[in-house]
């Protein structure tokens, strides 16, 4: 198991989603908007990190593994687009005339859908190579 990379890249995912609660995701004027208050977003944090760990607990069946992380990615779309709706009802609540910026919170799910693509690129070629050692006998 930890020796194939999706390993590696299904705990980095993991890890990227837990790191979500300690980042805010956007400041204007002194205020964060940070996801503990948002029970939705939580929900779907901690999906993707189950997901994840699912993924990467099932490395005997590569095919539900794939299931997983096509799930996994879904949420992690879901969640950054949950985020930008929480960051736009936040910036109406504030004065329109302060700036604003995001925050690294923000770019987290986007960072994760890039690591579940890359653990997918290492399933795809673990399934190639074991197609072509099935040819071979």
């Amino acid at each position: 198991m930890i020796q194939r990379i999706q390993t590696l890249w299904l705990f980095i995912a993991t890890l990227t989603m837990v790191s979500l609660f300690y980042f805010p995701i956007y400041k204007i004027s002194g205020d964060l908007l940070k996801i503990g208050n948002d029970f939705l977003a939580i929900i779907l944090v901690v999906l993707s990190m189950i997901l994840s760990v699912i993924a990467l607990f099932s490395y005997k069946n590569r095919k539900s593994q794939l299931i997983f992380i096509w799930m996994n990615l879904l949420l992690c779309i879901a969640l950054q687009i949950w985020l930008f709706v929480q960051i736009d009802k936040f910036t109406s609540l504030k004065a329109h005339n302060l700036d604003g910026y995001f925050w690294v919170g923000s770019f987290i799910p986007l960072i994760t859908i890039v690591f579940l693509f890359l653990a997918r690129t290492g399933i795809n070629k673990d399934e190639k190579l074991l197609k072509s050692l099935n040819r071979l006998r």
